[in-house]
């Protein structure tokens, strides 16, 4: 297991399915029983749940938005599970025009065989930016 490649491999993802504005792909990338805390800080249970939200505001005020991201670490806490800490920039949300949203979010990625997906994320935004660890690239 390579972490940074696990963790790069999903966020990736996440930034494919978000920039295609294909919240079921999104989705995909979460175990079902996944949970997810966005910006203002609603707490999301379950895939679906998760799908839902997002699409919602996909539909509204991120409809035209771009996102790009990257895994800035990952480490394994156990054999199947890796905490990973993603940056990202938001361009296109409808309420904040011509404004850039950074935000920095904590990833849990478990394996279940065979396949690795996201169990529990947090999201905050960043109001100070700051540098990027070990000369990762964003992906998006």
């Amino acid at each position: 297991m390579d972490p940074g490649g696990v963790a790069s491999a999903l966020v990736a993802g996440l930034a494919a399915a978000w920039n295609q504005h294909d919240m079921q792909a999104f989705g995909s990338l979460f175990h079902d029983d996944a949970a997810f805390v966005n910006v203002a800080g609603v707490y999301l249970r379950g895939r679906e749940e998760i799908e839902r939200a997002h699409a919602a505001v996909h539909a509204g005020p991120f409809r035209n938005s771009a996102l790009i991201a990257w895994a800035d670490d990952a480490r394994p806490v156990g054999s199947d599970v890796i905490v990973a800490h993603v940056r990202s920039e938001l361009q296109g949300d409808d309420r904040a025009p011509g404004q850039v949203r950074r935000a920095l979010m904590t990833l849990v990625i478990e394996r279940r065989d065979p396949h690795w997906k996201i169990i529990a994320a947090h999201n905050t935004n960043v109001l100070a930016w700051l540098p990027q660890a070990g000369g990762v690239t964003p992906t998006g």
